[in-house]
C-alpha cells in the first residue's frame, strides 16, 4: 500500500516540478485543495468512523 502512494506522490513531484504554474492555474489549485481540505475536516467532525483503516 505505501509503495503506490509513494510511486504517485514522485510522479506528481517530476510532472508538476517541470513547469512554472501560471497564475490562474495555482488559484484554481489553492482552490481545488482548500475544498479537499474543507471536506476532509467536515467528514473528521460528522463520520470521523469513514476514516478508520479497517482491514
Amino acid at each position: 500500500m505505501l509503495l503506490d502512494d509513494a510511486v504517485m506522490l514522485s510522479v506528481a513531484v517530476v510532472t508538476l516540478g517541470r513547469r512554472k504554474l501560471q497564475a490562474r492555474e495555482g488559484r484554481w489549485l489553492k482552490l481545488v485543495s482548500g475544498a479537499v481540505m474543507a471536506a476532509l475536516g467536515l467528514i473528521l467532525l460528522l463520520k470521523p468512523a469513514w476514516l478508520a483503516f479497517r482491514l
